[in-house]
């Protein structure tokens, strides 16, 4: 404050108003930060929610398909189906629940997950789709605990497989090998693709959010795999060869 109105007068004047405008532009940067969030937490939410529904779909297509042809493996079809989409929608559902609770993605709530039968029901799921082979390769065969929130481990798996599937051209026939293995008393998933590769180019932004090499989409499925598979201990990364295909890498420490 400075009651005259000399040259010290105009200069805290001057000091006022340029104080006032500092307050209000943090104010705006806040509120547009905020703002920001909500946006990305918002297509993270989309993004989650969407990926089980395909696969969802076409395994109760082909139920149908096997209902009307009277198939004789009707009853098996209708357990595994069931099962797996059950799975599938307390994911969604946990997911939709948090969210509108919270307003954040589900915390993890890590607890001993078997991750032969996680991955066995994740295969079940997608195995329908037309035109590609997905193969469950057990290098393990026996129960595999891993410490992990179940839920966030499904997700993970789904966003893996459907990259994989997306990766294959159409006019081609696809094959997609998921295996499970222990190296170095650690286990390991991979996930491999017969596909077109990831260029070099875009190799270093692969798990960075928003982006994609895909004409849509929002580009923020291999950050969130990032981001859970850190969370719980692991690791996780890729190789990759034009026109041949890419294997994704899961490194996690057995219960």
């Amino acid at each position: 404050e400075w009651e005259s109105n000399d040259e010290i007068g105009e200069l805290v004047k001057e000091y006022n108003r340029t104080l006032n405008e500092l307050v209000k532009n943090a104010e705006l940067l806040a509120r547009s930060e905020r703002e920001s969030a909500w946006r990305e937490m918002a297509k993270q939410v989309a993004h989650e929610i969407k990926n089980p529904l395909t696969p969802m779909k076409l395994h109760i297509q082909m139920l149908e398909r096997s209902y009307k042809d009277g198939a004789e493996d009707l009853g098996d079809r209708i357990e595994r189906t069931t099962k797996a989409l059950v799975e599938q929608i307390d994911t969604l559902s946990n997911i939709a629940t948090e969210f509108s609770s919270f307003a954040k993605m589900p915390k993890a709530e890590i607890e001993e997950v078997e991750l032969r039968k996680l991955l066995q029901s994740c295969t079940d799921l997608h195995q329908e789709s037309e035109g590609t082979e997905l193969l469950f390769n057990d290098q393990i065969g026996s129960p595999v605990l891993i410490h992990a929130d179940g839920k966030q481990m499904l997700r993970v798996l789904n966003n893996l497989i459907k990259n994989a599937f997306q990766a294959i051209p159409e006019n081609q026939e696809g094959r997609i090998e998921i295996k499970l293995e222990r190296k170095d008393s650690q286990v390991l998933v991979s996930v491999k693709d017969n596909g077109t590769g990831i260029p070099k180019d875009v190799q270093e932004s692969i798990f960075v959010p928003n982006f994609t090499t895909k004409s849509s989409g929002m580009g923020l499925g291999l950050a969130m795999v990032k981001n859970i598979i850190e969370g719980m201990g692991g690791e996780i990364w890729f190789e990759t060869k034009l026109d041949v295909g890419s294997t994704f890498f899961i490194r996690l420490d057995e219960a």
